[in-house]
């Protein structure tokens, strides 16, 4: 046996060196050193950090909260604004009931808040309204069709004497008296101020199949047409439909 081979297997045996009172340190040759053990070796080292990454998550976690901050400050800027409840014609004196009320954002629009319907109610529409259809203060007007330089005449017309698919507020028409089978102009223009239809038994409305109009002339011809529709010879032909200018 040499030397080594006994100082490592005094070693095993637990001797220590008198001296320094130290087992023998071995050199890595023998039995007991061949490989590194598994708590000598290095640590791993850690995965990759990637900032960029982060940085794009928390920029789009910003966004997010202000786009939703913008609509929520959108929403609470809507506002109740007056719309049509239903078609209101030219010249028609507006009501509580043709009125309805929706919430919107009024900025940049010209609309009329739902808190000054009664700057609305009793008033007149200056052009055909469609159902839906917000309202601002160029849609209505203070004297209907009734205006300085105008007259209004009532007239009794049976079936075949205005077209058939009926007349309605605002309708521009020419008014033509039939005198022994001939035709004579009275007004070129006038315009229809409002239609009782018999169908709506109403006050007014002729009784039977008879319709009654009322239509705006200018007063140097309404004493014409008040005697000629007394005598039943009108008949009145459609220019054009909701023309709030008009003649007469």
């Amino acid at each position: 046996m040499s030397t080594q081979d006994r100082i490592e297997t005094k070693a095993r045996d637990g001797w220590h060196d008198p001296a320094t009172g130290r087992a023998p340190r071995s050199n890595g040759t023998g039995t007991g050193g061949g490989t590194r053990s598994g708590g000598d070796r290095l640590p791993r080292p850690p995965g990759r950090r990637r900032p960029g990454l982060a940085v794009i998550a928390v920029l789009l976690i910003v966004l997010g909260a202000a786009v939703a901050g913008l609509l929520a400050l959108r929403i609470d800027e809507r506002v109740p604004v007056l719309v049509a409840r239903h078609d209101i014609s030219i010249g028609h004196q507006i009501t509580a009931s043709d009125l309805s009320v929706a919430r919107m954002a009024s900025e940049g629009v010209e609309v009329i808040q739902a808190d000054r319907a009664s700057d609305v109610i009793g008033r007149y529409a200056s052009q055909t309204i469609d159902s839906g259809r917000l309202l601002d203060s160029g849609m209505i007007n203070t004297s209907g069709l009734l205006t300085a330089g105008r007259a209004a005449v009532g007239i009794a017309l049976k079936p075949g004497r205005f077209p058939a698919g009926g007349l309605k507020t605002g309708d521009v028409v020419q008014i033509v008296q039939s005198v022994d089978g001939a035709g004579k102009v009275l007004v070129p223009e006038a315009i229809v101020g409002a239609v009782v239809d018999p169908s709506d038994n109403a006050f007014g409305s002729g009784g039977g199949d008879t319709t009654v109009l009322t239509v705006m002339v200018s007063p140097q011809l309404s004493p014409d047409v008040a005697a000629a529709a007394t005598d039943g010879e009108l008949s009145l032909v459609l220019l054009r439909r909701g023309d709030p200018a008009g003649g007469g």
